[in-house]
């Protein structure tokens, strides 16, 4: 049994010295991926998750350079960065010169997932995720060319890339708790809709960050470990993504994640568990790239507190997260991030 502990721990320092090479930074979407509380093995689900922004770190007063070009309109073209495609900004580059930052501007990413999750002899797990997005961005005023304009809202709705994930699990009994380790990789494939254009005159492309799909493949190697205790234990875990160029030329930023949760399982009813749960999630990213140039306001780290219930009657759960920001250190002076929300619901059935 001794051992076997030896090979747990070496497993899982490997692991997570493997996904924190790499420097990292916060982003605007970076993946979660989470794993259920419950023993809910195959299961399909509907998942719904909702995350805001607003709030910056100051809101200078428009800068010569900005004035100039609001003077002069003709030095500006509707592409605002260098590249193939006539781009529709939701956050230019060159701090306050084409938005005027205000405390009315927000942004909200709502995602309406279809999960497929299926699980071979406890061995083995495999889920499947298909995401459509809505994208809404505000800005209380936003240079449209030639002349600002107020009030400026873009939306943006479509189906995301498609997610495929494989995990090895490994559990270890004794007579008082139970280990489980997840070692697996998940892949975002380059199916989304990522050249999503507006309604205006010229039908310019959105920008790449607000599009609901990447057309980019992402490779997420990802490692996850429980113990149970008497009706309560820790989940904890870690991710990390890097991606390859997308629609747009753009590459999002190399990503990395990490969660612990406490949670405490009660019995109800002979058909009703409850599992509450809080702890903290933790996520990062470096800048991303737009034709391999560096974006300023994009990367950095935040961290979150995290509260939850899974409430599970006979075959079905309804899990429920709420996050908020503790901590953040954004680059630039980007839009904050606020509050998320997440809520599923799943149907366990038996291979």
């Amino acid at each position: 049994m001794k051992s076997t502990y030896y090979k747990i721990i070496l497993l899982s320092l490997v692991c997570f010295s493997c996904l924190g090479i790499q420097k990292s930074y916060a982003c605007d979407s970076c993946n979660f991926f989470e794993y259920s509380l419950l023993q809910n093995k195959s299961y399909l689900g509907v998942f719904y998750r909702y995350r805001a922004f607003n709030d910056y770190k100051s809101y200078s007063s428009i800068s010569t350079a900005a004035q100039s070009v609001l003077t002069y309109p003709q030095q500006l073209s509707t592409n605002l960065l260098p590249g193939n495609y006539p781009i529709i900004m939701h956050e230019p580059e060159g701090n306050n010169l084409y938005v005027k930052k205000s405390k009315e501007d927000f942004e909200t990413y709502q995602t309406i997932e279809v999960r497929g999750n299926f699980t071979i002899k406890n061995k083995w797990n495999f889920t499947a995720v298909l995401p459509y997005e809505f994208n809404k961005v505000y800005y209380e005023e936003y240079l449209d060319l030639p002349n600002p304009s107020r009030d400026t809202t873009l939306f943006v709705q479509g189906w995301g890339d498609l997610t495929l994930a494989g995990d090895y699990i490994l559990m270890v009994y004794n007579q008082k708790s139970r280990h489980t380790i997840r070692l697996g990789i998940a892949i975002n494939l380059p199916t989304g809709q990522a050249l999503i254009q507006s309604d205006n005159e010229n039908h310019d492309y959105y920008d790449p960050i607000i599009q609901p799909g990447k057309k980019a493949l992402a490779i997420i190697p990802r490692l996850n470990y429980q113990w149970f205790l008497n009706n309560q234990g820790i989940n904890a875990g870690a991710s990390y993504q890097f991606s390859t160029e997308g629609a747009q030329n753009y590459q999002a930023g190399k990503s990395f994640n990490a969660y612990a949760i406490y949670f405490h399982q009660v019995q109800a009813s002979d058909k009703v568990l409850l599992a509450p749960n809080a702890g903290l999630y933790y996520e990062a990213s470096e800048k991303d790239l737009w034709n391999d140039v560096k974006q300023n306001l994009t990367g950095g780290k935040v961290a979150f507190a995290q509260i939850g219930l899974d409430f599970n009657i006979t075959q079905t759960t309804l899990n429920l997260v709420y996050q908020h920001p503790i901590w953040q250190d954004l680059n630039g002076n980007q839009i904050q991030h606020a509050s998320r929300i997440n809520v599923g619901i799943i149907r366990n059935f038996k291979l």
